[in-house]
């Protein structure tokens, strides 16, 4: 029986997902309906899964279960996936990032040399540029966490196996870790509120950013997988910038409050990019569109962070 996740449908078969304590594997597991059958695996079982999905221990880049078999979808999401937090951690970034995704290309050509994988790479692997990069733009990370996106694209396309990269750009959403630029501006947009402070302290307010709404991320890795797009690599994008400062004044007009913001230096990083907009057309090709706009997923965000200060 074919599976059906909004306007997409794939073939029968199990699908595995790594990371899926994770963010987006939360959210992932639940569009994707998986349920028997499907197999969730992070470095511990301490996560929640639909009923029926079989969870697992794989701790990259280990070895994982000798029980684990064949599938028909690999979702590779396990990573570390922070830019600031990779610069104090460049080999541990590069051993779970690049080595780990190593470790599942050698189980999928040991047990499940038929399957495709869908491998979540990231618009860090790109050379800075002030235009829209698509998906041939020059690449040059200045992270080690993009350095380990781009070495682990590099296995896949020596590894023989069937696979379609995603390049996906900032997203957020419910469940996001609150050291995210957007996650966190909603915590301290609240905190203010509730404290009576009138100003909150900020990093770098002029760069831009492309961001996604992750229901929107989560179609577009279903939309990769069921056109089956063996050996592609397709940006997870909007195609439209916003300054951070700006979406930084959605949150706080969500919140309905007259706060105003001043620059802390210590929150600057001189390594951060000026401006990221990626360019989805190579994906609507395939039937794919935003359909969250990002004022409506901000208020979502603000509402959920709301709703647990």
């Amino acid at each position: 029986m074919s599976r059906i996740i909004g306007d997409f449908t794939l073939a029968d078969g199990p699908v595995l997902v790594t990371g899926a304590g994770g963010f987006v594997g939360q959210r992932l597991m639940k569009l994707f309906q998986l349920g028997s059958g499907d197999i969730a695996a992070d470095s511990t079982t301490d996560f929640s899964a639909p009923l029926g999905v079989r969870k697992i221990s794989w701790c990259l880049p280990g070895q994982p279960p000798v029980s684990l078999g064949q599938v028909r979808y690999v979702i590779h999401l396990a990573g570390l996936s922070s830019v600031a937090h990779s610069r104090s951690s460049v080999e541990k970034v590069m051993s779970v990032n690049a080595e780990g995704t190593r470790s599942v290309l050698r189980w999928m050509r040991e047990r499940t040399p038929d399957a495709l994988l869908l491998f979540i790479s990231s618009a860090e692997v790109y050379q800075p540029s002030t235009g829209r990069l698509d998906e041939i733009s020059p690449l040059g990370p200045r992270s080690p966490y993009g350095e380990s996106k781009l070495k682990a694209e590099e296995m896949l396309t020596d590894s023989g196996l069937r696979y379609v990269i995603a390049r996906s750009f900032p997203h957020f959403g419910p469940g996001q870790s609150g050291h995210f630029v957007l996650p966190s501006f909603c915590r301290r947009v609240i905190r203010s509120i509730s404290s009576g402070d009138e100003v909150i302290s900020t990093g770098n307010l002029s760069s831009v950013r492309d961001y996604l709404y992750i229901d929107d991320v989560v179609m577009a890795y279903a939309c990769l997988l069921a056109g089956d797009q063996t050996g592609g690599i397709y940006n997870v994008c909007s195609g439209t910038g916003h300054s951070i400062g700006d979406l930084l004044s959605f949150i706080v007009k969500i919140s309905g409050s007259r706060l105003s913001s001043v620059t802390d230096p210590r929150l600057l990083r001189e390594t951060d990019q000026f401006c990221q907009i990626g360019s989805p057309e190579k994906l609507e090709t395939l039937g794919w569109t935003v359909k969250v706009p990002i004022e409506e997923g901000l208020k979502v965000l603000y509402h959920w962070w709301e709703e647990r200060l």
